[in-house]
C-alpha cells in the first residue's frame, strides 16, 4: 500500500495530561511503527530540540519528522484537538471531541469568538471530521451544520494497562474506602461536581460515608472530598501506573457529568473492574450500554439512592463488574488507529 504523508499538529501532545492529550498519544503511539504511514508532526513556534525529545519520551518511538509548518509533501493534515490551527490547503481531518463552546458559550463575546473559532475553521475546511461518539456525531452535525456524511465516529480506546488486579495504599486512601472523581471540578462545570457533593451529603448526612477522592485538579476544601494526586504518568508512559491504582482501589467511579462526548474515565474504570456511577445523560450511556449504574444528572435524591446503593448492594456491584470488563474490552486503541488511517486514507483521495 501507498505510504500516507500524514501531519499532524502535535502541540497537545507534549504536556496536555486531559483527554485530548492521552487521545492524541496512544493514536501517535500506533502510527509511528507503521511502514504505510510517514508521520510529521507539526508544533509551530515551539522549539524544535526540545520538543523532539519530549515528543520521543510522549510516543516511545523516534520514527517521525518534526516541522513548524505543514510541509508541501504532506497527503493529509490531521488536527487531533477540536480546531484547526495550521494552514493548509489540501486535504485534511479534524477530530471534534465536543461542542461544548456553543452548547455552554462565555458570556464575554470576546471569549466566546475566541473559544468558538477554532471550532469553527475545522467545520468549514477539514475534509472529514471525526466525531468521538454517535452523539458527539449528532452534535456536530446540529451545532457546527457538518454533513453526516463527513463525519466518521471513531471511539477511543483503553490502554492495555488497565487491568483488574490488586490495588495499593494511596495515602491517605485506603483501597475499598473511597470514590473516585476523575477530572477538574471548578473549571469545567458540566462536570457537575456540586450535585455529587450535595448527593454525597444527602446519602450520609452524618459524615460517615467513603470520602469522594479527586483525581487530576484539586477541588474546593470541602468535608468529605480528598484531593487524590495529578497524574502524568501518560505524558511518558501507557502504563498509568498511578492512576491504574486508583481506579483499582475504588469502592465506585462516579462521573455525575450532564455533557460528555465519549467519558475516558467510565472506559477505564470498567477495564479495572471498578463499577461506574454514571449520569443518565449525553454519551454516557452509549458508551457504558448495560455496565454503569445510571442516575439523572440534575436530580440530587436519585443520585444520593445510587451512591447508597452502589456502594452497599454486593450483588448489583458483582453484576456491573463482570458488565464493565466486558464492556471495555470492546474498546481497542489498536482499532481506533486503524480506523484513523482509513479516515485519513479517505480525506487524501477526496
Amino acid at each position: 500500500m501507498e505510504t500516507l504523508e500524514l501531519a499532524v499538529d502535535a502541540r497537545t501532545a507534549i504536556e496536555d495530561t486531559r483527554g485530548i492529550g492521552r487521545y492524541l498519544r496512544a493514536i501517535l503511539r500506533r502510527l509511528a511503527p507503521r511502514e504505510d504511514v510517514r508521520l510529521t508532526l507539526v508544533i509551530g513556534g515551539l522549539s524544535r530540540w526540545g520538543a523532539r525529545l519530549a515528543l520521543e519520551r510522549a510516543i516511545g518511538n523516534h520514527r517521525f519528522r518534526i516541522s513548524a509548518s505543514v510541509p508541501r509533501s504532506t497527503d493529509v493534515l490531521w488536527s487531533p484537538a477540536n480546531g484547526t490551527f495550521f494552514r493548509w490547503r489540501g486535504p485534511a481531518v479534524a477530530t471534534i471531541h465536543d461542542a461544548v463552546p456553543f452548547r455552554y458559550p462565555h458570556e464575554n463575546q470576546r471569549h466566546r469568538r475566541r473559544d468558538q473559532g477554532p471550532f469553527l475553521r475545522s467545520a468549514q475546511r477539514a475534509t472529514r471530521i471525526i466525531a468521538v461518539s454517535h452523539f458527539g456525531a449528532d452534535e456536530i452535525h446540529a451545532v457546527l451544520a457538518v454533513p453526516r456524511e463527513r463525519i466518521d465516529v471513531i471511539y477511543h480506546g483503553v490502554s492495555p494497562s488497565f487491568t483488574p488486579g490488586e490495588a495499593l495504599p494511596h495515602a491517605p486512601l485506603e483501597p475499598g474506602e473511597y470514590l473516585l472523581f476523575v477530572g477538574d471540578p471548578a473549571a469545567e462545570p458540566r462536570k457537575n461536581f456540586d450535585l455529587l457533593c450535595a448527593a454525597h451529603r444527602m446519602a450520609w448526612p452524618n459524615g460517615d460515608g467513603p470520602p469522594i477522592a479527586v483525581a487530576g485538579v484539586p477541588a474546593d476544601e470541602r468535608d468529605g472530598v480528598v484531593f487524590a494526586g495529578r497524574f502524568d504518568d501518560d505524558l511518558t508512559s501507557e502504563v498509568n501506573l498511578g492512576l491504574r491504582n486508583l481506579y483499582r482501589g475504588a469502592l465506585a467511579v462516579v462521573i455525575p457529568s450532564y455533557h460528555e462526548t465519549f467519558g475516558m474515565p467510565l472506559v477505564e474504570a470498567m477495564a479495572c473492574g471498578t463499577p461506574v456511577l454514571a449520569s443518565a445523560a449525553s454519551s454516557l450511556p452509549e458508551i457504558a450500554a448495560t455496565a454503569a449504574l445510571f442516575a439523572p444528572p440534575r436530580d440530587v435524591g436519585a443520585w444520593s439512592d445510587a451512591l447508597r446503593r452502589i456502594t452497599q448492594d454486593g450483588d448489583e456491584r458483582a453484576r456491573l463488574i463482570a458488565r464493565g470488563i466486558e464492556r471495555a474490552a470492546t474498546f481497542q486503541w489498536n482499532r481506533s488507529a486503524e480506523q484513523h488511517v482509513a479516515a485519513f486514507r479517505l480525506a487524501s483521495a477526496q
